[in-house]
C-alpha cells in the first residue's frame, strides 16, 4: 500500500509540471458522490478505474492533485469553511479521456457541531480470533445528512468494561468492537465529533451477548449449563438420622461429573460426594439432619464448572408419634425416666473415675515441661480435634486425588503467608520415586485459609499443564490435612537464583582486582618503580604488558569454574519463557497478580516457571478481579490502575512483567531503588517510569517500558511480547542487547543495592 502511494505521489509531482490534454474524445464517466466530509478532509467516493483528479476553490484555477486508481479518494489538509470541487480524467489503455466535474463541496466551518448519527445496528457476531473465549461485533450505523467523517465509540458492559476510541479512517460506517465477554449486555454509542466539537446527545445501541454455550454448544469449550430440577427428598430413620435421595433434571449436554454438598444452615458440611456426568440422582444414607438443611450442586466438564444450584428444606419432628394414645405416652414417659436415672447413676460413677484418671494423665504431662500452662489449656490441648476444621471444605474427588500412602514428607523448602513448601518424594505404580514440592498450611489455620488453600488448587487445576508454569501433580488428605503437591524446581526463585550469581561473580571480580594491586606492588620497590639499564624502558613495558595479560587469564578461569553462571542469552530466554507462561495463563482468564522474579522457579534444565498461585483469581466471565479487604500488595510490581482502584486485569500483569524484566536485566535488583515505597505511586502520577539499566540496550528497555505505558489497552500482550524477546533472540550476539560486563564492573550502580 505505501509503495502505490508513493507512486501516486511521483505521478502527482510529474503532473504539475505538464498539462492535462484528453487524447481521447470521450468523457470520463466517474460518477462522483460525497461520502464523507470534515473541518480540513473530505472523502468522494467514485467507479473503479484509473483516475487524474484536479482540485479548484474558484472557477478559473485547478490543480493537480494526485494519481489514484480505485473507487475512493481522501482530501486532506483542505482550509475549513471552504468550498471545493474536483475534476476527474480517466486513464484507459487509449489514453487521457475528457474530465468530469463535480458538484461544490464545502468543508466544515471550524466551530461547526455535527449532526448525530441513527439507525445503529449489529449486523454479526464472530469469536475473536486473538481471545477464543471472546467475540467481537461488527455494527454498522447510518451517517446524519452533513455525512461526518470523524465518530468516537464509546462501549460499555454497564460495570467495569470501557472503552473509548475515535474512527477517523474513511470507512463504509461500520466497525468491529473486541473482548466481549459471553453472557453480557453491552451499550455501544457512536458519538459524531469535528475537532473538539461533538453532539452532547449520543445514540446508543444495546448488544446483548450470548452465553458461551449458547454460542458454541460445546463442553469442552464452556463451562456447563447451571442444574436445573434440583429436588431433595429424606426419609426417617430413627433419631435426627434420615435416608436422604437427591435428584435433578437431565441436561442438555453432558458434563464430565457432578459435585454434591450437604450442608447446614450455618454451612457445617453434613455429606459431600461426586457422581459421574450421566448420573441424574444420588442416595445419602444414614444423614444426621437438623431442622433445616441445603443441597448444593455444581457440574464440571473441560470448560469449567458451573454456577452452584442450591436449594433450602425445612424438616418437621416426624419422629414423634402424634396417634400414640394418652396412656401409652404416660407408660413411655415413665419408662424412659426410670431407664435415664439408671444410666444416670452408672455414668455419673463411671465420669469420676475416668476423670480422677485423666488428672492423674493430665498431671504426668505437666511433668514434662509443661508446668508454666494451666490445667484447663493442657485438656483442650490434648482433646483438641484439628480434622474438624477442613471438614467444612472437602476435597473434590477427581483426577488429581492421590493416595497418602505413596507420598513421603522430607525437609522445609520455604513458607508463605499462610502455608509451608516441603520436599516430598511421590511414588507412581510401577515403584519409581519423584522429588515433588508439597504444598500445606501451617498450624492452626483459620477457615480463611483454608478456603484460599482450597481456591489455590481449583486454580491450578483450571490452569492446565504447561512447561512454564508450576503444574498440579495431585492433592490429597495427609495426616487429615489437605496438601498440595506440585513440581519440585530445584534451584529454587529466579531473584535468588540470579542475586546468588552475581554475588558469585562479584567475588570473582574482587579477587581479580585485589591480585591486580598486589601485582602492581609488586612492580615497585619501596614505592619507587623498578627500572632496567635500557633507557627507552623498553623491558619494562613488555614485563607489565605481560602480567596485564596473565592477570586477564587469571579471572576468565576463574569464572569459568563458577558453580553457576547465566549469559545474556540465558537471561533473554528466561524472560521470553515467562512470557509463554502468562500467555497461557492469560488465555485461559486467570490473572496472576503478584508476577515478580521471587514467584519464578528455576529448574536444572534452564527450565524457568510460574509459581504462587496464592494471590490469583480465576476471571473466566470479566477478566477482571477487584481486591476486596486489605491485604499485603507487593505496591512496587503493581499496575498504576491496580495501585489507584484496586482493579487487576491481564494488562495489569503485563506491568508487572515489564518489573520482572527489569528484576531479569539487573541480575535480581531491587525495583525503584532508594525510592521509599509509599511515594512510588506519585511519581508514577507524574509520568515518572525507571530509568534504562546501563546494561540494557534501547531495544531491550523498549520492551519493557512499553509494559509500564498509563493506558492498560496500550499496553502489549504476552504474545507480542514474546514475539519482541523471539525477535531480540534470534539477532543476539553477545553483549548486543544486554552486556553483562556492565552488570558486573559498575562500580557506580545503583542497581546493585539489593534489599532483603
Amino acid at each position: 500500500m505505501d509503495t502505490e502511494e508513493t507512486k501516486q505521489d511521483a505521478c502527482s509531482n510529474y503532473l504539475n509540471e505538464i498539462d492535462l490534454d484528453p487524447t481521447v474524445d470521450e468523457y470520463t464517466a466517474a460518477n462522483v458522490s460525497l461520502h464523507c466530509i470534515a473541518d480540513k478532509k473530505m472523502t468522494v467516493k467514485f467507479n473503479p478505474g484509473m483516475y487524474i483528479i484536479e482540485q479548484s476553490v474558484s472557477e478559473s484555477t485547478w490543480r493537480p492533485v494526485k494519481v489514484i486508481t480505485g473507487s475512493v479518494a481522501t482530501f486532506t489538509n483542505l482550509t475549513a469553511g471552504t468550498d471545493y470541487r474536483f475534476r476527474f480524467y480517466e486513464i484507459t489503455e487509449d489514453g487521457i479521456l475528457r474530465p468530469e466535474m463535480t458538484d461544490w463541496f464545502s468543508t466544515y466551518e471550524a466551530d461547526y457541531i455535527p449532526l448525530q448519527v441513527k439507525n445503529i445496528s449489529v449486523l454479526a457476531l464472530e469469536v475473536d480470533e486473538n481471545n477464543g473465549r471472546s467475540l467481537l461485533a461488527e455494527v454498522a450505523f447510518e451517517p446524519a445528512k452533513d455525512r461526518n467523517c470523524n465518530y468516537e465509540v464509546l462501549l460499555w458492559d454497564g460495570e467495569l468494561y470501557y472503552m473509548h476510541y475515535r474512527l477517523d479512517k474513511e470507512t463504509d460506517f461500520q466497525f468491529k468492537t473486541v473482548c466481549l465477554a459471553f453472557d453480557k449486555n453491552y451499550s455501544v454509542s457512536v458519538i459524531s465529533v469535528n475537532g473538539d466539537n461533538r453532539k452532547d446527545t449520543v445514540d446508543t445501541k444495546f448488544v446483548p451477548i450470548p452465553s458461551c454455550l449458547e454460542y458454541y454448544n460445546n463442553l469442552t469449550i464452556c463451562a456447563p449449563a447451571g442444574v436445573e430440577g434440583l429436588q431433595a427428598e429424606h426419609r426417617h430413620l430413627y433419631d435426627q438420622f434420615y435416608d436422604l435421595n437427591v435428584v435433578w433434571d437431565e441436561p442438555h449436554l453432558e458434563p464430565d461429573n457432578y459435585t454434591i454438598e450437604v450442608t447446614e444452615a450455618n454451612d457445617t458440611l453434613l455429606v459431600t460426594d461426586n457422581v459421574p456426568g450421566n448420573q441424574t440422582e444420588i442416595f445419602f444414607p444414614n444423614v444426621k439432619l437438623g431442622s433445616h438443611y441445603i443441597v448444593n450442586i455444581i457440574a464440571e466438564s473441560l470448560g469449567g464448572v458451573s454456577v452452584l444450584t442450591t436449594i433450602e428444606k425445612d424438616i418437621v419432628n416426624e419422629y414423634a408419634r402424634v396417634n400414640k394414645s394418652y396412656r401409652e405416652l404416660i407408660i413411655g414417659v415413665t419408662m424412659s425416666i426410670t431407664i435415664a436415672i439408671l444410666v444416670g447413676m452408672i455414668y455419673l460413677q463411671y465420669y469420676k473415675q475416668k476423670n480422677k484418671h485423666f488428672s492423674v494423665e493430665c498431671a504426668r504431662f505437666e511433668s514434662f515441661g509443661q508446668k508454666d500452662q494451666p490445667i484447663e489449656t493442657t485438656t483442650k490441648l490434648l482433646h483438641k480435634d484439628y480434622e474438624s476444621e477442613f471438614n467444612n471444605i472437602p476435597l473434590v474427588h477427581d483426577k488429581f486425588e492421590l493416595s497418602p500412602k505413596l507420598l513421603k514428607l522430607n525437609n522445609i523448602l520455604g513458607s508463605g503467608a499462610y502455608g509451608i513448601v516441603r520436599l516430598g518424594s511421590l511414588e507412581d505404580k510401577f515403584g519409581n520415586t519423584t522429588n515433588v514440592a508439597v504444598k500445606m498450611l501451617k498450624e492452626n489455620p483459620s477457615m480463611e485459609d483454608v478456603q484460599n488453600f482450597h481456591k489455590e488448587i481449583l486454580i491450578m487445576k483450571f490452569a492446565g499443564q504447561h512447561p512454564n508454569i508450576v503444574s498440579l501433580i495431585g492433592c490429597c488428605l495427609l495426616y487429615k490435612k489437605p496438601v498440595l503437591v506440585v513440581e519440585y524446581c530445584c534451584k529454587g526463585d529466579l531473584q535468588t537464583y540470579l542475586r546468588k550469581i552475581w554475588q558469585s561473580m562479584v567475588c570473582v571480580a574482587f579477587n581479580y582486582r585485589a591480585r591486580l594491586k598486589c601485582g602492581e606492588d609488586s612492580l615497585t620497590d619501596n614505592g619507587t618503580e623498578y627500572r632496567t639499564n635500557n633507557s627507552d624502558g623498553k623491558q619494562q613495558n613488555d614485563q607489565n604488558i605481560r602480567g596485564i595479560a596473565n592477570r586477564l587469564y587469571d579471572i576468565q578461569q576463574d569464572v569459568e569454574q563458577l558453580t553457576e553462571t547465566v549469559t545474556a542469552s540465558d537471561l533473554l530466554n528466561f524472560a521470553r519463557q515467562i512470557t509463554t507462561g502468562m500467555e497461557c495463563l492469560s488465555s485461559n482468564r486467570i490473572i496472576h497478580r503478584d508476577l515478580a522474579a521471587r514467584n519464578i522457579l528455576v529448574c536444572a534444565d534452564g527450565i524457568v516457571k510460574i509459581s504462587d498461585f496464592g494471590l490469583s483469581r480465576d476471571v473466566y466471565q470479566e477478566n477482571l478481579y477487584r481486591k476486596q479487604g486489605n491485604g499485603k500488595l507487593p505496591l512496587k510490581w503493581i499496575a498504576i490502575e491496580a495501585l489507584t482502584h484496586q482493579v487487576y486485569t491481564t494488562q495489569s500483569d503485563v506491568w508487572s512483567f515489564g518489573i520482572l524484566l527489569w528484576e531479569i536485566v539487573t541480575m535480581g535488583a531491587h525495583p525503584y531503588p532508594g525510592i521509599p515505597t509509599n511515594v512510588v505511586l506519585k511519581l508514577l502520577k507524574t509520568g515518572y517510569r525507571m530509568e534504562r539499566p546501563s546494561s540494557c540496550s534501547e531495544e531491550l528497555y523498549d520492551v519493557m517500558f512499553c509494559c509500564w505505558n498509563t493506558r492498560p489497552q496500550n499496553r502489549p500482550t504476552f504474545t507480542q511480547l514474546k514475539e519482541s524477546l523471539d525477535k531480540l533472540l534470534f539477532h543476539q550476539s553477545e553483549n548486543k542487547y544486554l552486556n553483562m560486563d556492565e552488570i558486573l564492573y559498575d562500580d557506580q550502580d545503583q542497581y546493585r543495592i539489593l534489599k532483603k
